[in-house]
């Protein structure tokens, strides 16, 4: 939706501008965020919802990958969230909807469309702290929060998709899970990690970690609405746990609960008490999980070492080398 209405009565102001990032790496999106400002005030100048409202807006201090605005009138306080990515951005209110029909609590969605050539998403602000501010990894363990989140990502991967790889066109950007695993962006990613000796024979072999997969999909082709970024950073401590700002993928579950794996390797932990809570009763093929593990590692490390985080790269290493055993049993 391109909202239309002129609006010259409403009144803005800013209380802050948009925190830029210190890495180089993130230099381009650096640029996008400084000129987005001048849209998302137009954008609110026009927009019927805030006619003859006095509008404050607050760009949020947290988010890499997106342009995070709190509007606040008298009587209301919404996110405008604008991915910073000019591609592949699409599908967050797809998936939140999604989700939220599986009894998933996540924002309301009130629309999404196109600012400047960027897809956006305007929903609900949620007063709540994230977990990872609220509980320490002990009390996750001890107050049942990791179980609460392997139980709700395992709701979330209920409703069935069709494809894999990122939201392109309302559609899957791959027909089948061969075509993503072997993407210029999965190659580019692995050919950096071994490139830059990140990834060596001491921690395992992509080529057998894909095997796997793709053996394990074969019988399993059930592709998911998949968050690929949750973890307590992107969960609201409310009652129950709300999920936001998702990376919108289709993929095997197990890709995304791989996904959460690393997110918590990354600082030296494993969620244990999450992933039992994901399978419940049912099994788990351990040697397809690590296999997932592995892949999500290749497509983290470079990101990380381009940040110079030595002791993240570090630590999931280690944990790959613990473990090569699982990725070469048969």
């Amino acid at each position: 939706m391109e909202p239309q209405l002129e609006n010259p009565s409403s009144r803005i102001s800013f209380a802050n501008e948009p925190k830029l990032s210190e890495y180089e790496v993130q230099k381009d999106f650096n640029e996008r965020r400084i000129a987005l400002v001048p849209h998302i005030k137009d954008f609110v100048s026009t927009h019927e919802r805030f006619v003859d409202k006095e509008v404050r807006i607050t760009f949020s201090e947290k988010g890499v990958s997106s342009l995070v605005s709190i509007l606040e009138t008298s009587d209301e306080k919404l996110v405008l969230k604008i991915p910073l990515s000019l591609a592949f951005a699409e599908g967050e209110d797809l998936f939140l909807k999604t989700w939220a029909e599986a009894g998933v609590k996540v924002p309301d969605v009130i629309e999404a469309g196109k600012l400047n050539g960027h897809s956006y998403i305007l929903y609900t602000f949620v007063d709540a702290q994230v977990l990872d501010d609220v509980y320490t990894h002990e009390e996750k363990i001890d107050q049942g929060i990791y179980l609460e989140m392997g139980k709700t990502l395992r709701r979330m991967h209920e409703p069935e998709a069709h494809g894999y790889g990122r939201v392109v066109g309302g559609e899957a950007e791959f027909q089948s899970f061969e075509e993503w695993l072997s993407s210029p962006d999965m190659q580019k990613k692995i050919d950096y990690v071994i490139g830059n000796g990140l990834i060596s024979d001491a921690h395992g072999s992509f080529d057998v970690a894909c095997g796997v997969l793709k053996d394990f999909v074969s019988k399993n082709k059930k592709s998911s609405y998949c968050h690929d970024d949750f973890g307590a950073l992107n969960i609201f401590a409310t009652a129950p746990i709300t999920v936001f700002d998702p990376n919108p993928k289709f993929n095997h579950g197990y890709l995304d609960l791989g996904k959460t794996i690393v997110n918590q390797l990354k600082y030296g932990l494993f969620p244990k008490e999450l992933v039992e809570a994901y399978f419940g009763d049912e099994s788990c093929d351990e040697r397809a999980l690590h296999a997932s593990v592995f892949v999500n590692a290749c497509m983290k490390l470079p990101y990380q070492h381009k940040k110079n985080k030595p002791e993240i790269v570090r630590n999931i290493q280690e944990y790959l080398i613990k473990n090569k055993h699982l990725l070469h049993s048969i």
